[in-house]
């Protein structure tokens, strides 16, 4: 037997991943699940799905005399598209993979006629007279935004689709034809049996009676993350519900958690954002809050503070809440301590925003007037962190500081009373205005700085110990 030198085996191992690292992309050997049941194929090896964005609504507000209604308004080419798409994959040299359904072309609808219930039922009708000429086809790749290399492909038991891949690598001609042709002799729709079957998406959903969650954590590891997220939102929701009492019903809310951070940008990015430093946060547009698991006390922090932002715009129905009282509650649950044997949340008077304000006192109570009236606009430019700190610290005066004496008893009924307004039509710089005069003659910045000062500690209990003695008066 001849012996290789050392330097020969290092050589051939280099190469190989080398070559293993450049290798051009290929499907993988077995078909999966595309996202649901009934359609089986191929997808790219190494890759990770990406999800289907959730439509984007907008909500119209019509005032007819004394009577306010609302309706929510989609863009028709979302709605077709949750339809369209079954899935992305992108594997770890950046190749992405889109497939599509061909059904129907978008419908045309006047703005005001789009609601969900409409754009569905004109989806069905076009669907059920959609013929796959030429012409049609061509404009069903418009709408799709084909891009890349794409083909459409008819599968095993019916059904047209769509294939595109978007390649990083430069690929030879026979290698790309390669691709689609095993995934045309992959594809297969109409399926029986594929309940057991690996799905390529690995999302799933877990929910209970307020919160419903989905999420590509492993099985192992997600179904205990769930549960206990599950519970920290039930905690949190007692909490909203004490402090922000719901003006309206609140249907089951969504929450997309995603496993890696880098999964999370990618959805953002194939939903058009252009936020890609954010790790997680509440879009009301899509109806969902999104978070990274990847790191679960930022998880826990992410859901503390955005929960409050869905929860808010739930039991109000308005999405244009002030800065202070929004931004201000939201972090003001970032601290809170769940008690999980009671199944409820605690007021802190730590964590990074009661930090800044113990560092420096005098600054932030000097920002408070000029907070209370900032726009949108206005709290996210700047110096943001010190607006974020300057909410956190109106809410803390307002929310427990407040119960700590007496003479702080004008400010107990400023949430209350802005929520009363808003729910009245006001916009929310009027809410603040009519609010803060049931504090009128009071100086915020020197009431502040005398309950930080010299009855902060009060203020964990002040409130809960009123409550209680006022019950036992009534009694």
């Amino acid at each position: 037997m001849r012996l290789m030198p050392l330097k020969f085996f290092l050589s051939a191992a280099c190469a190989c991943a080398i070559a293993h690292l450049y290798a051009a992309p290929r499907l993988k050997a077995q078909a999966e699940v595309l996202v649901e049941g009934g359609l089986k194929a191929k997808v790219l090896e190494n890759s990770r799905g990406i999800p289907p964005a959730t439509p984007q609504a907008s909500v119209w507000r019509r005032t007819r005399g004394t009577e306010t209604s609302e309706l929510k308004i989609y863009e028709p080419l979302d709605l077709w598209r949750q339809r369209a798409e079954v899935g992305s994959w992108e594997d770890r040299a950046g190749n992405l993979m889109k497939v599509g359904r061909v059904l129907s072309l978008v419908p045309e609808m006047e703005r005001m006629e789009c609601t969900k219930d409409a754009v569905e039922k004109k989806l069905d009708e076009m669907e059920a007279n959609f013929s796959g000429t030429e012409e049609n086809l061509s404009e069903w790749k418009r709408a799709w935004g084909a891009s890349g290399r794409g083909q459409f492909v008819k599968a095993r038991g019916g059904g047209l689709y769509w294939v595109e891949f978007r390649l990083k690598e430069k690929l030879k001609e026979s290698e790309i034809k390669n691709l689609f042709r095993v995934f045309e002799r992959s594809l297969v729709a109409n399926t029986r049996g594929t309940s057991g079957a690996v799905s390529s998406m690995k999302w799933w959903e877990m929910k209970d009676g307020k919160y419903r969650f989905l999420t590509n954590l492993g099985r192992a590891r997600g179904e205990k993350t769930i549960r206990d997220s599950l519970r920290l939102m039930a905690a949190l929701r007692k909490g909203f519900e004490f402090y922000v009492p719901p003006q309206k019903d609140i249907d089951v809310c969504t929450v997309r958690m995603f496993a890696t951070l880098g999964e999370y940008r990618e959805y953002r990015r194939s939903t058009g954002a252009d936020d890609m430093m954010s790790c997680g946060l509440w879009d009301p547009s899509r109806d969902e809050l999104l978070v990274v698991a990847e790191n679960p006390e930022r998880a826990q922090e992410t859901m503390r503070h955005e929960s409050f932002h869905q929860y808010l715009h739930y039991a109000t129905g308005r999405g244009d809440h002030a800065m202070w009282f929004n931004e201000g509650h939201a972090t003001f649950f970032e601290s809170v301590k769940h008690l999980q044997v009671k199944g409820t949340v605690a007021p802190l008077d730590s964590g990074s925003r009661a930090e800044c304000v113990n560092r420096n006192p005098e600054y932030y109570a000097n920002q408070m007037a000029a907070t209370l009236r900032m726009t949108r606009e206005e709290f996210y430019s700047g110096k943001a962190n010190d607006h974020y700190v300057t909410a956190w610290a109106i809410v803390y005066f307002l929310e427990r500081g407040a119960y700590t004496a007496k003479e702080f008893e004008p400010y107990r009924g400023i949430p209350a009373k802005y929520l009363e307004l808003m729910g009245n039509g006001a916009s929310a710089a009027e809410a603040t205005q009519g609010a803060w005069a049931l504090a009128e003659g009071r100086n915020l910045a020197e009431d502040f700085l005398k309950f930080w000062r010299t009855k902060r500690k009060a203020a964990l209990t002040a409130r809960e110990s009123l409550l209680l003695a006022e019950r036992k008066r009534r009694k």
